[in-house]
């Protein structure tokens, strides 16, 4: 395979020096279901950030039963895009560790992950050379992308399997270790049309450490080496914030029953709204992630029980008055119907 290497990436692994965090590449997690016929706006911003057409993507349908249907239609878009596109074929454990697929990584400026089943994924690559030098490679600069079970594996902690509905509860979300490109987010996809946030509310209620981001269909996160995190696409990002948690019961309740979670902080983003997962902060559409300049707007830290923070609107004074006003024109029940969805 003959290295295209863009801006973005850099495949070489070397051994022996300290690792660069800020040298890492960038991880893409779609919610599923992206626009793959009209305007392909994640995706060509996945091919642009790789590299525009000096982009070389090592694909991985590994998730799938139907791996070459995937890999023909993930090919024909992304080379019609430009972008030179070499497919990793993982049937079985040991094709993780052929040096002649570990060679397919050589020169990749991305690796992407199509859907599927994220315990498939992770059976397959989860301790292998070849989850190893994908580590590497990100390490040194080559962006992960995945969608739908692709986009839950890159986490550490990842979403294995779980049920639809409102409540956390126990039974409703099962933990599995993923391939620990991020180890402060816990990612679901599909989010609002599968109704996924009650499973997203348990997996945060069970480890608080981590940040929930459950990503609707043909939306996307991009995480950039400094966890600061902007959306794309069509839909939302709901962001679960578990730092301030007061209590829960979540670990003594029966397993079916629904569990008490206080104090999470919930913000819902929209198209070019941001968050920095290492100060918990949301950050204004036009703050510039990548240079670090990101104004907060809401702070799960401060100990407060806050919750969702309406993103497609302004927070400066004027906007508050002019909501506040609309807000004391309601009738009651109106005013409690958002409380309830402020409230987690």
């Amino acid at each position: 395979m003959s290295p295209r290497r863009g801006n973005h990436a850099s495949s070489t692994f070397l051994v022996g020096r300290e690792p660069d965090p800020t040298s890492r590449g960038a991880l893409v997690a779609i919610g599923g279901a992206e626009d793959k016929v009209g305007g392909r706006a994640i995706l060509s911003q996945l091919v642009a950030m790789a590299g525009g057409e000096r982009a070389t993507i090592a694909l991985f349908p590994t998730g799938s039963q139907i791996p070459d249907e995937l890999d023909t239609t993930y090919r024909g878009i992304f080379e019609r895009m430009g972008a030179e596109v070499h497919t990793v074929h993982v049937r079985e454990r040991s094709d993780a560790r052929s040096p002649a697929t570990l060679r397919a990584l050589e020169g990749a400026t991305a690796a992407f992950f199509t859907g599927g089943a994220q315990g498939r994924i992770v059976s397959l690559l989860g301790g292998t050379p070849l989850a190893q030098a994908v580590r590497r490679a990100h390490r040194d600069g080559m962006i992960v992308a995945g969608t739908s079970a692709g986009a839950s594996v890159i986490c550490q902690h990842m979403i294995a399997q779980g049920r639809a509905g409102y409540a956390p509860r126990r039974s409703s979300v099962t933990m599995a270790p993923g391939l620990g490109l991020t180890k402060r987010l816990v990612i679901d996809q599909h989010f609002a049309q599968r109704h996924r946030i009650g499973r997203l509310f348990s997996a945060v209620a069970l480890n608080p450490f981590l940040i929930g981001v459950g990503i609707d269909e043909n939306t996307a996160i991009v995480l950039d080496a400094k966890n600061c995190m902007r959306v794309i696409g069509a839909g939302t990002v709901t962001v679960i914030d578990g730092s301030g948690l007061v209590h829960t019961d979540i670990h003594e309740t029966a397993s079916q029953a629904p569990a008490a979670v206080l104090g999470l902080a919930v913000h819902v983003l929209t198209n070019g709204h941001g968050y920095d997962a290492d100060r918990r902060v949301v950050m204004s559409k036009e703050a510039d992630s990548a240079h670090g300049q990101a104004p907060a707007l809401a702070s799960a830290a401060n100990g407060s029980a806050t919750a969702v923070s309406d993103t497609a609107r302004s927070t400066n004074g004027g906007a508050r008055g002019r909501a506040a006003d609309q807000e004391r024109q309601k009738p009651r029940t109106a005013k409690r119907g958002g409380a309830d969805k402020a409230r987690s």
